[in-house]
């Protein structure tokens, strides 16, 4: 621990948003709506297996771990320990957008460059492609082929506006989490 940060524990006690997902399209912590705001708290490595795809969005849920807090710039950095059911909380809270209300437009650009191509690129464009006519999402979500991004041993890459998410060692398998993520 480094002279200007400060540990200690916390308990906070809202609903659950949504899961965020590593470079590597691993879950590695959530979003929590609480009556002090939305927070991200990092997951620990052990509870990132049993968390994944456990929660729904709009679930209560209470978290306890450990902060930590940089005394000179007051940044908090939060760890949960231990996720567990929690009864709703009287005290208000911002709400919670609704399955079609927190769909925002968006573009996904996934690299066609020859490296990219040879490790699956073409494969994630289609798969990004049927995801999303399934879900209705085609209108709202532009697909688009990209140029090099410089990572090419790490392909496929993808990069997801407007959050400017760039993800790499893209597989088929992982479209339905990037999209979860961000529409």
């Amino acid at each position: 621990m480094g002279k200007h940060t400060k540990k200690s524990d916390f308990t906070l006690s809202g609903r659950f948003l949504a899961y965020i997902l590593s470079k590597g399209c691993n879950v590695k912590g959530i979003r929590l709506t609480t009556s002090q705001g939305e927070q991200y708290i990092k997951l620990a490595k052990s509870l990132r297996p049993v968390c994944s795809d456990i929660l729904q969005p709009g679930t209560w849920i209470q978290v306890q771990g450990c902060q930590k807090v940089n005394t000179k710039t007051g940044k908090v950095k939060l760890k949960a320990r231990a996720i567990m059911p929690a009864l709703p909380s009287s005290a208000p809270l911002p709400a919670v957008p609704q399955a079609t209300g927190n769909r925002q437009q968006g573009k996904i650009r996934v690299c066609q460059k020859s490296s990219c191509r040879k490790r699956g690129s073409k494969q994630v464009l289609t798969a990004l492609n049927s995801a999303l006519q399934a879900s209705g999402r085609d209108k709202e979500v532009q697909l688009q082929a990209m140029g090099c991004v410089g990572k090419c041993k790490a392909g496929p890459n993808l990069v997801v506006l407007p959050d400017k998410a760039r993800y790499t060692k893209v597989k088929p398998k992982n479209v339905t989490d990037i999209l979860q993520q961000h529409f």
